[in-house]
């Protein structure tokens, strides 16, 4: 039986949402923490999110803090500057 993405929609975008100002979460641990067996699985659900300013997921970054060259909003320079706002 095949699990579809859409199912967890919802639970990434509720674990966004639970971040603290100034936090920011890999791919890996958002797949960990809402049951995904992979963590690109991750890059197409935020994919589908409308607002990032009701979802961010500006805060999602790579393994190694790098940013993603894909950010749907705006390319890696809006996700910075999204990143440096969220820590003033």
């Amino acid at each position: 039986m095949k699990v579809s993405l859409k199912n967890f929609i919802n639970p990434v975008f509720s674990l966004l949402q639970s971040l603290k100002k100034g936090e920011v979460i890999t791919y890996g641990e958002v797949a960990k923490r809402c049951g995904l067996s992979n963590p690109r699985h991750v890059g197409w659900i935020l994919k589908q999110n409308t607002d990032p300013d009701k979802v961010p997921c500006y805060k999602v970054v790579h393994s190694d803090g790098s940013l993603s060259n894909g950010y749907k909003f705006g390319g890696p320079k809006e996700q910075r500057r999204r990143l440096d706002a969220d820590r003033a």
